[in-house]
């Protein structure tokens, strides 16, 4: 609404009631030669960053591109990989990979590697048992391009590499919903040790204002992100009362060590199922008059769920009626394959949207919502997609927030050109960094590979030359 005073005489004022939804709409749209300005430096800066010819993150890259040029053996390597774990000897591996790999003449001949590969004529044979020590072999290497160490000490050891590179780090452990309360036991146990560790460690961190301040303070050096399912026993087959029941005391045991040592917690989300217990775990133990005044907690939203804008306005009311700010790290998600195939499996509409746009609209959405409530909802960004972090960037600056109040999170293992192009333009970066049993991550190093070679997939169109940047710098829906 503008008011216009009298003039001339008059003795009345014209009142122009202009639509909320129409001049937020039309500021928006005042942002795309920002944002596409933000984008094409973030694209150019990131070219120059490309890893060099025989560096092994360029061999890596390769082997990625090569594995997506046929959807169908994608398909098959992904599920030979997560069956891997419950294979025993070297004839069961090697069978197993005949089995799900091997293809008929109906179908398109095999890259000359891999018929080599599968020669053998039996899966007990010493040329089988060579080629299922290799497939073992490679597949750890492939986990550990997304996996940062197996142990506390080679995580600690990883991000020390990181804050040499100028970037900051979340640590997580891997593992979820797990069934036995001895294993979750060990979960909470393992965080405990981490978190004294990594403070220990971090006294004799030097400084670096880049990613460890903020406009707000100092930042905490040690950062841990956790997932829920991981410290109870069997979540998904309790009531939601009872699963808050049996999440709470592991969480306030974490949150009590982690708020002794100086160091943050980031609670993860997961699938939709646990969504809403999530949420409320968190609420009722920050609300708690031992965590109220404690800002360095955080919360994780999914853009690919239709409710998130909600829930984030919801967790910003939250925020300010508590009256101590807290972390929103706002992703994609990675659960969507899962989420379709449960709604589907139920008869039930999915929570998710359907549509790549309809997500990264959406993300641009609650991220607004975010960068709005800035005093109380501290804005992490999770994501690799140049389009989605040139909005939020532009959109950061049009509303007069101080330079890296928003903080740009990235995954181990994918995007390293963005990580270094923005870490070049002095916005503070965040690498996501999971550690532990490779066996046990098996689950995330699919998700991770799914990500990365998905025909949607940023990353892979990103450096694609059948895409302009003009076009993956476009709106959401307009490409």
């Amino acid at each position: 609404m503008v008011a216009i005073p009298p003039r001339n005489g008059y003795c009345c004022e014209i009142i122009i009631v202009m639509p909320e939804a129409f001049t937020k709409a039309r500021s928006l749209d005042s942002l795309e030669a920002e944002i596409h300005e933000i984008g094409e430096e973030i694209f150019q800066r990131a070219e120059d960053a490309a890893p060099p010819l025989l560096s092994r993150e360029r061999w890596q890259q390769m082997a990625m591109e090569w594995m997506t040029t046929d959807e169908d053996l994608k398909g098959r390597l992904f599920r030979f990989i997560e069956s891997l774990p419950r294979l025993g000897s070297d004839a069961e591996v090697a069978g197993r990979l005949k089995e799900l790999v091997h293809r008929d003449n109906g179908h398109a001949p095999l890259p000359a590697a891999l018929q080599l590969a599968l020669a053998y004529k039996r899966n007990d044979s010493l040329y089988a048992s060579i080629v299922a020590g290799l497939v073992r072999w490679g597949c750890g290497q492939s986990a550990r391009q997304f996996i940062c160490g197996q142990t506390p000490e080679e995580a600690i050891d990883f991000v020390l590499r990181l804050r040499r590179a100028g970037m900051a780090f979340t640590l997580d452990l891997l593992g979820e919903t797990v069934h036995s309360a001895e294993i979750a036991r060990g979960h909470v146990e393992t965080y405990l040790r981490l978190i004294e560790a990594l403070s220990r460690s971090a006294k004799n961190w030097p400084v670096i204002p880049l990613i460890d301040e903020a406009p707000w303070g100092a930042i905490p050096r040690v950062n841990i992100s956790t997932k829920l399912t991981a410290l109870a026993a069997s979540i998904d087959h309790l009531p939601p009362a009872a699963a808050a029941a049996a999440m709470m005391p592991p969480l306030r045991e974490i949150l009590r060590a982690a708020r002794s040592a100086g160091a943050f917690i980031n609670v993860d989300m997961e699938h939709y199922a646990i969504k809403d217990v999530t949420l409320d775990v968190f609420k009722q133990v920050l609300a708690e008059a031992e965590f109220r005044d404690w800002p360095d907690v955080g919360i994780v939203l999914q853009a690919y769920l239709r409710d998130t804008p909600q829930d984030m306005g919801e967790l910003a009311e939250w925020s300010r009626e508590r009256g101590t700010p807290i972390t929103v790290r706002l992703v994609k998600g990675a659960y969507w394959d899962s989420e379709m195939a449960t709604a589907r499996s139920a008869g039930l509409p999915p929570p998710v949207w359907t549509e790549k746009w309809q997500s990264d609209a959406c993300f641009e959405e609650s991220a607004r919502i975010m960068l709005d409530s800035a005093d109380v909802l501290r804005p992490a960004i999770g994501s690799h997609n140049v389009r989605s972090i040139a909005a939020v960037l532009a959109y950061s600056r049009s509303i007069g927030l101080p330079p890296r109040t928003v903080e740009l999170q990235m995954l181990t293992g994918m995007g390293d050109p963005l990580k270094r192009a923005l870490a070049g333009m002095r916005e503070r970066v965040r690498v996501y960094s999971p550690f532990g049993d490779l066996v046990k991550g098996m689950a995330y190093l699919i998700r991770r590979l799914i990500e990365n070679t998905s025909n949607d997939s940023f990353l892979r169109q990103s450096f694609s030359a059948d895409a302009s940047r003009t076009e993956l710098l476009a709106k959401p829906g307009q490409r």
